[in-house]
């Protein structure tokens, strides 16, 4: 049986992270799409704005500093995308950052708690407070962003796996609860996208952020625009599940084909990397 697409045409997404990299061209392909977009982030939205008005469709921008929101912070932003745009169809719960790789016990509680609050804290009191409003629409979806980091713990990325298996935890959840509703719920594991999240990383130091960035990118094999544009196609077609790029896959596959060698495989595949 062919189920119908769910068509994006006139539809009102909610973009946190929206000012740059993945959640900026996550914004831009629901607007090619046809839909109105609200855009969420700390940083200026001006040019994710102008973007998307430049395809006719409305833009919303929208402050809220995910480190220190709480559901109530997002109930707010809830009213004023209702106001803004009429309602609300599609939440992409984008916004994350990591650290610069490091081991575990060089990480302080203060840097761990900080990619949890973001990565993790973000995406549930997103979807706790815009749940009850996504009930309410004919169909909807949520597009929560995990990461290769999500299937594969990822050494000297600790935080940051821990807080996408989470992720991952979360939405696997969310499935089961919302299966026999109108709401579909995607998990993205991208593999390395070639964005600034390395760069923008907060424990690094101002005169690392460039060969770090120039490092980071090297490795990643998905472009923003790319992933943007694959990832609504999954949610048109309501997939559960997208395991994005070479990289993701081929650790996915080594780490099930050999559970117990699979971080002596690692450490031999980016040791000096890595490692050093």
């Amino acid at each position: 049986m062919i189920l119908d697409l769910f068509k994006l045409d006139h539809k009102v997404a909610l973009v946190t992270g929206a000012g740059r990299g993945l959640g900026q061209a996550m914004a831009i392909a629901l607007a090619e799409a046809g839909a109105d977009v609200a855009g969420l982030d700390v940083l200026p939205l001006d040019e994710t704005a102008a973007r998307v008005q430049a395809l006719g469709r409305r833009f919303l921008p929208l402050s809220a500093n995910l480190l220190e929101a709480h559901t109530a912070d997002m109930d707010a932003v809830v009213a004023q995308v209702v106001a803004g745009l009429g309602n609300l169809d599609i939440l992409i719960n984008n916004a994350g950052i990591s650290l610069t790789p490091k081991f575990f016990d060089d990480i302080s509680e203060e840097q761990f708690e900080r990619v949890i609050n973001i990565n993790l804290w973000g995406v549930y009191h997103g979807t706790r407070a815009f749940l009850p409003h996504l009930r309410t629409r004919p169909e909807a979806g949520i597009v929560n962003m995990s990461s290769l980091a999500g299937l594969v713990g990822l050494p000297t990325y600790s935080a940051y796996a821990m807080s996408k298996f989470a992720v991952r935890a979360l939405s696997e959840s969310l499935q089961s609860e919302l299966s026999k509703t109108n709401i579909s719920v995607l998990v993205v594991f991208p593999g390395g996208v070639k964005t600034n999240i390395i760069k923008n990383a907060p424990d690094l130091k101002e005169d690392e952020r460039e060969s770090a960035h120039n490092a980071f990118t090297k490795m990643a094999l998905l472009t923003a625009g790319d992933t943007a544009d694959r990832i609504l196609r999954a949610l048109q077609k309501r997939k559960k599940r997208l395991v994005l790029g070479p990289d993701a896959k081929i650790f996915l596959t080594l780490r099930n084909l050999f559970p117990n060698r699979f971080p002596a495989i690692f450490y031999n595949i980016f040791g000096k990397a890595m490692f050093k």
